[in-house]
């Protein structure tokens, strides 16, 4: 078996959709409610199994309350192939809940209420502590605490392992913005921010692939590697002096909600992937060759290309031979780079 990828610590909620006509704006609209097994670990981590092949196992370090949607989200984690034993089950507090609006034109609205999320610790990570010292690599967002994030990149750090964040909560001033920056950060071996996490991170916003470009140059003061995405305008991809564009696919787009999370699932394991057909570079991820890191890429933009034109958040993220079918029709001429549609 191939070293495990770990997704930790990761966010666990249920999405509460409502799919309106309506565009977005201050305003009451009607709309068709459903709900969802989503949150970035979990999405992220599903992505990552569904992209990678059988032998590549995939854990989750996280927590959900004793509830109805604790249990959904666990059994929708299994069904999936992701394994569960390092998700805790909070008995006083409920699981995590996101509030989706889906608009007319495939654009959304979140908000989030961590629930269960807010108690993963330090110790749940020192549970996992053997898994993510042997991982592949280890993915995280900021959707838990900043001292489980911290504790998790550094013993992943420490080890050797390669690490990716997708800073999803970026704080926006205070002690903890700069524990992010000058703290946390240094242990990431690759972030992956989108556009207004980008502009968060940098105060530069992300309107072309120029302002993009200085973006990078700003994250590589702290970051050796930077993937920042863009939605229908694809990725830029960013290590020291090399960079690559990467447009997106023209798909008929009707749901944003978790592109971004199977972009980040899928490059990590593709990631993870190029590294062992590279015989694991001394260095990781800094010694991957630049087209290795570009071909990983690419199969996340067509991963969240594939995302964007299902409804919900898990049962949207697309398996394997999804993707690749898609790459090969790219291939073909079937279908041209362009927008819209990546959606990440």
């Amino acid at each position: 078996m191939k070293p495990p990828l770990v997704v930790a610590p990761g966010s666990i909620n249920v999405d509460l959709i409502l799919k309106t006509t309506s565009l977005k704006g201050p305003k009451t609209f009607h709309g068709d409610y459903a709900e969802s097994q989503g949150g970035k670990g979990s999405n992220q981590a599903i992505a990552a199994r569904r992209a990678g092949t059988d032998d590549r196992d995939v854990y989750l370090v996280g927590c959900v309350g004793q509830d109805e949607w604790g249990g959904q989200a666990l059994q929708v984690l299994r069904s999936s192939g992701v394994y569960t034993d390092y998700v805790r089950i909070h008995p006083q507090i409920r699981t995590g809940v996101v509030m989706e609006y889906l608009y007319g034109d495939g654009e959304v609205t979140i908000a989030l209420d961590l629930g269960a999320n807010a108690a993963v610790n330090t110790h749940d990570i020192t549970t996992a502590g053997p898994h993510i010292e042997s991982a592949a690599m280890l993915l995280a967002q900021i959707e838990t605490s900043l001292d489980a994030l911290e504790s998790a990149l550094r013993r992943a750090h420490m080890a050797g392992v390669p690490t990716m964040l997708d800073p999803s909560i970026v704080p926006a001033a205070g002690s903890d913005r700069r524990r992010l920056l000058d703290e946390i950060l240094p242990l990431i071996d690759l972030i992956a921010p989108n556009r207004s996490e980008t502009q968060s991170l940098t105060d530069i916003d992300v309107t072309d692939d120029a302002s993009a470009l200085r973006a990078a140059a700003q994250l590589h003061e702290r970051v050796p590697m930077v993937v920042i995405t863009r939605g229908a305008d694809g990725a830029v991809i960013s290590r020291a002096d090399e960079h690559h564009i990467l447009r997106g696919h023209v798909v008929d787009a009707i749901d944003a909600g978790a592109a971004g999370d199977t972009f980040r699932g899928a490059l990590a394991c593709a990631l993870a992937e190029a590294l062992e057909a590279e015989q694991g570079p001394a260095d990781g991820l800094a010694h991957l060759p630049f087209p290795a890191l570009v071909a990983a890429a690419q199969l996340a933009n067509a991963a969240a290309a594939l995302c964007v034109t299902r409804v919900g958040a898990a049962p949207s993220i697309p398996h394997r031979h999804e993707i690749e079918n898609l790459l090969r029709s790219q291939s073909a001429g079937i279908l041209r780079p362009g927008t819209p549609g990546a959606g990440a």
